[in-house]
Order: structure tokens, then C-alpha cells, then sequence
């Protein structure tokens, strides 16, 4: 099998895949919005509005091919969601003069399974948040790749962030439309997310070990084009409790 994924195209497709890794790695390390904000800035008022922003970051991405794979397929992307400012009263990070915008880079690997279900894989590592979790994905009718055809698919994904000063849990649930036709996939999503923030570290004690649940909406509309060699490319802009977003992904299908 290793040998199968390592000659020809499969080689190119795998060499471009981890270019892209370490471009998106390098781009949110460049970022100068650092999570180590927290210790000095997190008080009472600012946790819920901190959650609630990081559950509709980390929500983002779950399906953005805006399709099924179908069984036997799989595929291993490079991700990114970008979150350009937090929310008026989120200042966990320091003040809102000082803001900048956050990136949150991953990998997800998708593997197509019967009963028209997909399950994937997602895990980040990034200015001293480590994140790994995982969903499926379910086509609600048969798909098909005819022209203008629907395929609407319920997604539901779990994963867990843990900081040295905070640790997250967030749970999502989404209802997706997509669009087959020439060249392009238009998509478009809705959903909630369910995130448990606690802080473990904070110059404010009062704080320490506190619990904040919150459940907030969020939306997505974007586009996946085909391109050659079994590679796809999406992008997608999203909206959740801190305003318009984005989010972007490069994958190969084996």
C-alpha cells in the first residue's frame, strides 16, 4: 500500500499536500494574536463571549467539499479557518485596539463508509492549542454526480482543545446543501455549536476552574471546484458570534 501511494502521481499529489501543510502552518504561526493573552486578560465577563468565538471557529471546515466521498473513498486535506476580529465583548485576548485576526490551521483525513455515511478525522497544533476530534457525515438522499443534482447531509462532529491556561470542548451539528454543476459544487450550511470552556490558569483566581457553556449558531456558504488529478479546492465564508469569517481547504482523494 505504501509503495502504491508513493509512485507516479500519487508521489506529486502527496509532495504538494505537505507544501500546502507547512505554508498553512507557517502562515498561522506568522500570526501575532497569541492564546498565551489569556492568562492576563480572562475575567467573569469575557468567558462566555471567548467561547462562544471559539466554538464557531472551531466548527468551521467540517464539510467543506459540500459532498459525501461514498464508499471507499478517502482523502487527507489541509484546512483553515480565519476568524478576522473577536466579538465587541470578547477581550479574553487582550483589547480590541490591539486585536488580530485568528487562524486555526488543520488536517482532516475522510474515509467513505456505507449507508451513504462519511467519517473524518481532524487534529491542530498551533501557538499552544492542541485540538483533535472527529464527526461523520451523512447524505440524507443516494448521491449522485449528475448535473444538477442536490445532495443535502446532516454533520455532526466532537473534538476537544486544550491550552496550558484554558481547555475547550465543542460539539456541532449541521444541515448542508450542495449544488452539483459544471466545474463547481456550491454549498450552503447551518448549524449550532456546544462549547464548554475552562479556565485553568488566569491572573484573575476567581476564575480559575470555572466552566462556561455556550450554544451559538453559525453559517456557512461556499464553493468546491474540482481539479485535476483527484485534487480539490474550497473556499467559504462563514458566520458565527463574532461576525464574517473564512475558511479554506486543499485535499487529494486516494
Amino acid at each position: 500500500m505504501i509503495k502504491f501511494l508513493l509512485t507516479g502521481n500519487k508521489m506529486k499529489k502527496l509532495t504538494v499536500l505537505f507544501a500546502l501543510f507547512l505554508f498553512v502552518g507557517a502562515s498561522a504561526y506568522a500570526s501575532d494574536y497569541n492564546f498565551d493573552n489569556f492568562y492576563n486578560n480572562a475575567n467573569k465577563q469575557n468567558l462566555p463571549e471567548f467561547a462562544k468565538d471559539m466554538g464557531g471557529l472551531l466548527g468551521s471546515g467540517a464539510f467543506s467539499t459540500g459532498r459525501i466521498l461514498g464508499w471507499g473513498g478517502f482523502q487527507l486535506s489541509a484546512r483553515g479557518a480565519v476568524m478576522p476580529h473577536t466579538a465587541d465583548k470578547d477581550t479574553a485576548l487582550g483589547s480590541k485596539d490591539d486585536a488580530k485576526p485568528i487562524v486555526m490551521p488543520w488536517i482532516q483525513g475522510e474515509i467513505g463508509l456505507p449507508f451513504r455515511l462519511d467519517g473524518f478525522i481532524r487534529a491542530s497544533s498551533w501557538d499552544g492549542l492542541t485540538i483533535a476530534g472527529g464527526g461523520l457525515k451523512w447524505a440524507i438522499v443516494r448521491p449522485t454526480d449528475s448535473l444538477y443534482s442536490l445532495q443535502p447531509m446532516i454533520v455532526v462532529m466532537g473534538q476537544s482543545g486544550v491550552h496550558k491556561d484554558f481547555s475547550l470542548t465543542q460539539y456541532s451539528a449541521d444541515f448542508v446543501v450542495s449544488l452539483k454543476l459544471p466545474y463547481v459544487v456550491p454549498y450552503i450550511g447551518g448549524g449550532v455549536d456546544r462549547t464548554k470552556l475552562t479556565a485553568q490558569n488566569a491572573a484573575d483566581a476567581s476564575i480559575v476552574g470555572c466552566k462556561e457553556t455556550e450554544i451559538t449558531p453559525r453559517g456557512t456558504l461556499g464553493v468546491n471546484v474540482k481539479l485535476p488529478s483527484y485534487m480539490d479546492l474550497s473556499v467559504a465564508a462563514n458566520y458565527a458570534h463574532y461576525g464574517v469569517g473564512g475558511e479554506a481547504s486543499f485535499g487529494v482523494r486516494f
